[in-house]
């Protein structure tokens, strides 16, 4: 099973914090206590992370990036910021539609 994040394209408004070097590969986000856990378990695995990107303007959704996590750390009680290393750039299609507001999800 794969451990997929759902990101918005980065020139979306965007629910939560992000940065990204390109259209394909985020360097960091602000998300959940739930979605930083579940990155933790994966880096501690030494298992990659999927960058699910939404739709935005003629792009489709797309499986953007399989990257590592780099780094984690706590903002509060109810942010976190996880940091992503190591990408590999996949731009494929994605077999899952989200639901809106589903920050992750597994395949």
């Amino acid at each position: 099973m794969s451990f997929h994040i759902v990101m918005r394209h980065r020139n979306a408004p965007q629910a939560r914090q992000s940065h990204w070097l390109d259209d394909n590969r985020p360097e960091w986000i602000t998300t959940t206590p739930e979605v930083a856990m579940r990155c933790r378990a994966m880096a501690e695995k030494s298992e990659p992370i999927r960058v699910h990107r939404s739709e935005w303007g003629t792009q489709g959704p797309v499986l953007c990036c399989e990257c590592e996590v780099g780094a984690i750390r706590e903002i509060d009680e109810h942010q976190y910021h996880v940091e992503f290393k190591n990408h590999r750039v996949l731009q494929i299609l994605p077999l899952v539609r989200p639901v809106r507001g589903q920050a992750c999800y597994e395949v």
